[in-house]
């Protein structure tokens, strides 16, 4: 990054200290690692450089090496004591915190984070359970990165125990399961259920465990209206739509993004990745990256969501090197992440009074499901539009209620808008 500090620093005299410090080469790369990779603003890249130089300084580096959390916490504290020197007031914990979380990540981007790893409790089934969910599978990264998780605590759990895996039994899992905490709701505990049956059906098959472990795990019954239609009303989707028809920079690209989500029922992820080059203007096919298949599937480019991209990319989105089609309204341009995406989309629903059990781009997702059910359409169909694996997916979709699935209408869901 050339003229890292003269793009953060207005003042000649902060300039001349951040450049005439040590490791001006990792501080630099980290700041640009900062910006072009995790999209991080101006404002808070500035705060970091001003923390690594306290850092570099409170340790006394001349040279990178090695340095310890102990290390850390230590700088983190005498920092915070001095702290008045430079702001004339004292920070609290959580500056100190923060200090800490910076110095911490920046010497693991460098590779100079010394910490002692503890050795994972049956790390070897769960390796094993890991490669099988990516390659005989072909689950997701999101998916196997949550599974994963889960298994992983209640491997730490039992190996408290300190008895082998064989050994397990369902009072064991009932215990796990049921433990008291005060953050696991219903629904944390049903996920938790599905994942370790899971994870048991392959432990049986590699005779890990004994066998009819697996379905013996039984998920806590959830009791919901069963016809409780989890988006919105389709009248509440034209209103967002409408709400963001203005002049206004961060309205035009609201608008575009909700197309993506009510027209063709996009995830979020499959949203915010989507590149210039995925939409072909001359045919008019719009190519999206499946989260879940990790495929690509094209559609027809329909007239409301083209114009409104196009309007998007023509009138708001900058001039930069970005292939994303949806970036940042403010410099340095980088594509927008999956929050600030679900931020668009919650405070509009919230700014035009939308109440619903579901917000962000999941509520349009269901919105155009129920949508496409209520036209007539198979399961199969929009298992297949939507890009899930199988139609008993799709039937989550289904909670409406039934004299609205009998009333089917000739108009598209493009037309509709």
């Amino acid at each position: 990054m050339r003229d890292t500090f003269e793009e953060l620093m207005t003042e000649p005299i902060a300039i001349v200290r951040h450049r005439s410090e040590p490791l001006l080469k990792e501080r630099e790369a980290f700041l640009r690692y900062l910006r072009d990779t995790c999209g991080t603003g101006l404002g808070n890249i500035r705060t970091t450089a001003c923390y690594l130089l306290q850092i570099v300084r409170l340790l006394r580096l001349r040279q990178l090496r090695d340095v310890t959390p102990q290390e850390i916490e230590g700088v983190a504290s005498r920092w915070i004591k001095r702290r008045h020197v430079y702001h004339n007031c004292r920070g609290g914990i959580h500056a100190q915190r923060h200090f800490a979380w910076t110095a911490r990540r920046w010497f693991r981007f460098l590779g100079n984070l010394k910490t002692h790893r503890a050795r994972q409790p049956f790390g070897w089934y769960l390796n094993d359970y890991v490669r099988a969910m990516k390659d005989e599978k072909g689950l997701s990264d999101a998916t196997i990165r949550g599974r994963r998780f889960r298994t992983r605590e209640f491997l730490n759990w039992f190996a408290k125990k300190h008895r082998p895996l064989r050994t397990v039994k369902i009072s064991d899992l009932d215990s796990y399961i049921f433990r008291p905490s005060t953050s696991r709701g219903p629904v944390a505990i049903k996920c938790e259920c599905g994942v370790l049956r899971s994870f048991f059906y392959y432990a049986e098959t590699r005779r890990w465990c004994a066998q009819g472990i697996a379905k013996e795990i039984k998920a806590p019954l959830l009791r919901q209206d069963p016809f409780e239609n989890r988006g919105l009303d389709w009248c509440d989707v034209i209103r967002l739509l409408q709400s963001t028809s203005g002049v206004d920079p961060a309205d035009i690209r609201a608008h575009a993004l909700l197309q993506l989500f009510v027209v063709y029922g996009l995830r979020n992820s499959e949203a915010h990745k989507l590149q210039l080059k995925d939409i072909d203007w001359t045919d008019r096919v719009l190519t999206v990256r499946r989260a879940k298949r990790e495929g690509l599937q094209q559609f027809p480019l329909h007239d409301a969501v083209a114009k409104a991209i196009r309007r998007y990319i023509d009138e708001v989105r900058p001039t930069c090197d970005c292939p994303n089609v949806f970036v940042t309204l403010n410099g340095p341009f980088r594509p927008l992440i999956q929050p600030t995406v679900s931020a668009i989309v919650n405070s509009r629903m919230h700014r035009i009074g939308i109440i619903a059990r579901w917000h962000g781009p999941q509520a349009l997702r269901h919105a155009c499901a129920t949508r496409l059910l209520a036209l007539g359409t198979p399961l199969t169909e929009i298992a297949d539009f939507l890009g899930h694996r199988n139609d008993k997916t799709v039937q989550v979709y289904a909670k409406l209620d039934l004299a609205m699935l009998g009333e089917v209408s000739a108009t598209d869901l493009a037309g509709a808008l």
